[in-house]
């Protein structure tokens, strides 16, 4: 059993014009691409008109743990199951973000989310990917089930002729001080 697993992606990002008056560009996370080339940093992929631009940065890794198996499960379970992009703002560069890294866990990406720092997006898993996963959860085994733990009996001393009990019953009785 393999404790940990490890596939690195490419993160294409698309910029567009924005239809608001208050952004110029609208940035989105467009695909993830398995077995990209290496880049160093955002690489041009392609500029069509209008100002639609596309880049592409690489590899990032998105590795599976054997003991984040319930989060992969609840993503798999949903029927779609989505990989996370997390981007850094990155005042000044072009584009402006940088890769903070590609997950398959649920609740890291609502963790990202919540800090409300930077740019989480949300994308369809490759086949490819969801098989490499499958194997990888296939390979270890059910954790055992919860069971409760029970309190043991306490033993209390039995009392014996001539020898005090450790234990005593803590019952007062109110009248039985009064005279």
């Amino acid at each position: 059993m393999q404790r940990e697993t490890t596939t690195f992606f490419g993160v294409i990002l698309e910029r567009e014009p924005a239809t608001s008056p208050w952004a110029d560009w609208i940035w989105r996370v467009a695909d993830v691409v398995t077995d990209a080339p290496e880049t160093d940093g955002w690489m041009l992929m392609s500029e069509e008109g209008e100002g639609r631009v596309r880049y592409l940065n690489a590899p990032h890794p998105l590795t599976l743990h054997h003991k984040m198996v319930e989060a992969y499960d609840a993503n798999i379970e949903t029927g779609a199951p989505k990989l996370w992009v997390m981007l850094d703002d990155e005042p000044g560069a072009q584009p402006p973000f940088r890769v903070r890294g590609v997950t398959a866990d649920p609740y890291e990406a609502q963790g990202a989310l919540d800090s409300a720092e930077g740019l989480v997006e949300k994308i369809e898993m490759p086949r490819a990917t969801l098989a490499w996963m499958a194997r990888f959860l296939s390979e270890i085994p059910e954790a055992p089930a919860f069971r409760k733990r029970r309190r043991d009996k306490v033993q209390i001393e039995k009392q014996i002729f001539g020898k005090d009990p450790v234990y005593t019953s803590l019952r007062h009785d109110p009248e039985e001080g009064q005279a």
